[in-house]
């Protein structure tokens, strides 16, 4: 009778010198991270101003010295805004989606995709010429992780043509949630690392009550409920209408940096009849919010 011995690999000693040494110098370089750089999220409904307020993140000389600002759009709604008012080179929008030949999200290959974005971003913030990167479509990201989910639990029953697929109807289980969170987690979490002003755009979606008859009480986030407590700031942008101009208007909702600022409200646009006046926000521009 023989037995299989598997060999264990080799499992690198290091010493406590050198994992301190490490912890002091992460330390370091969290707190410089957290004081210089933004780790901002920009909420509200669609048309509001979201994307062109993440945009406006550069004072006027970082935008002389080409100081870039990079997007990843799963959103699809940057370039409009970049073409009607932010015509600048040096904002870089890249869209991953794929789309299968049906019309569905591809999402294996959007997030492929994704990653390899987040590389090439990493490589850039580490030239040094970066303000700010953006993850505009936060919600598509949520959305596209729980289609993974589902895909991965169908098994392979192909319906042919119908227009009803497996995943439009399969039952996910409470401890199979957990697939979708490491999917969503491999996006937003190499995002936020990058060492760089970080901003994270998402919809506003309806809150119900009573099932029988669903109806409208309020709006919230659309994004994985653990993403709140990650950030340290988040703006909340909307559109006011009054008799003589449109405003939109934005809102420091939370400010881990600077929690007196909570509350405050800026004007970032005016529109009227007779004219369109872009505002933005000063601290924004400064990346500080102070």
């Amino acid at each position: 009778m023989s037995w299989n011995v598997k060999k264990e690999e080799a499992v690198e000693i290091v010493s406590y010198e050198e994992r301190k040494k490490a912890i002091r110098q992460q330390i370091k370089e969290r707190m410089a991270n957290d004081k210089q750089h933004l780790l901002l999220g920009i909420v509200g409904l669609p048309k509001t101003g979201k994307s062109g307020t993440a945009m406006d993140c550069r004072t006027e000389e970082e935008k002389k010295a080409g100081m870039k600002v990079l997007i990843l759009d799963l959103d699809d709604g940057c370039t409009a805004t970049w073409n009607s008012s932010w015509r600048d080179e040096n904002i870089e929008i890249y869209v991953p989606n794929v789309l299968k030949t049906d019309g569905s999200w591809d999402w294996e290959q959007t997030f492929h995709n994704c990653h390899a974005w987040l590389e090439y971003a990493n490589e850039c913030v580490e030239q040094g010429n970066v303000k700010a990167v953006i993850l505009d479509g936060v919600d598509k990201v949520n959305e596209g992780s729980s289609d993974v989910l589902r895909e991965a639990l169908v098994k392979s029953n192909n319906k042919g043509q119908s227009i009803i697929h497996d995943i439009d109807s399969i039952k996910v289980q409470p401890l199979d949630w957990k697939i979708r969170n490491r999917v969503y987690n491999r996006i937003l979490n190499p995002f936020i690392a990058l060492k760089t002003n970080r901003i994270l755009i998402t919809h506003l979606k309806p809150i119900y009550e009573n099932i029988n008859v669903p109806t409208p009480v309020g709006f919230e986030p659309d994004w994985h409920k653990s993403t709140p407590q990650r950030l340290l700031q988040i703006l909340t942008v909307s559109k006011i209408k009054r008799a003589d101009k449109t405003l939109y208007r934005a809102v420091l909702d939370d400010c881990k940096t600077n929690p007196s600022l909570v509350g405050k409200s800026w004007n970032v646009f005016e529109v009227s009849k007779t004219d369109n006046k872009w505002i933005g926000i000063e601290e924004f521009k400064n990346g500080d919010f102070k």
